[in-house]
């Protein structure tokens, strides 16, 4: 019955035939299954390390965004023309940030923080230079408060999960719009 079913080809029993291309069939259907699962790990680990890569970015815009505007106290002297230009480095690292991070919320408000600090560095500034040493002291006071505070929170970023650093747009706006108010209340 062997010979009548599959022949005898070769000298090679049917029984044999079948297990050969059992064998064939089981390392083709191997071979696709194990292709597949490496292109799963691959765009896997792919997408993790542009996470990462996104991450890493964000994180030295911070850090340049925090070392820009620390210069702001240090350079009051050098004039308007000195502190627009570390505004203008602080919104160009602001921009980096919006560009990769998740939290949009939070990056709109980090912009927004450049321009109203260089104001305050400009307006202390000129306090200092004009003698009133009272609101001079009172406008340092002010932008020391507010890198503090801004600086202190970025900061953290890197090693807050994101779920903690959701809270944290909403607190620098409330901070920075009562920073404003007592700017345009001391400064006038």
């Amino acid at each position: 019955m062997d010979l009548f079913v599959c022949g005898n080809y070769a000298s090679i029993s049917c029984g044999t035939w079948i297990e050969l291309w059992s064998g064939a069939i089981g390392a083709f259907v191997a071979a696709i299954v194990g292709g597949m699962v490496a292109l799963m790990v691959v765009r896997s680990t792919r997408g993790h390390q542009s996470e990462l890569a996104a991450e890493a970015r964000v994180v030295a815009a911070l850090a340049d965004f925090q070392a820009t505007l620390s210069e702001l106290p240090r350079r009051y002297s050098d004039g308007k023309e000195a502190i627009g230009q570390l505004v203008i480095q602080a919104d160009a690292a602001s921009n980096r940030i919006t560009m990769d991070i998740d939290d949009f919320r939070f990056a709109e408000e980090l912009s927004l923080w450049p321009l109203d600090l260089g104001v305050l560095t400009a307006r202390a500034g000129e306090l200092h230079e004009l003698g009133d040493a009272e609101s001079s002291n009172e406008a340092w006071k002010m932008l020391r408060g507010a890198l503090g505070t801004l600086i202190g929170t970025t900061q953290q970023w890197a090693r807050t999960p994101a779920r903690k650093r959701k809270h944290w747009a909403a607190e620098l706006e409330i901070f920075r719009k009562k920073l404003k108010a007592d700017v345009d209340a001391i400064l006038i």
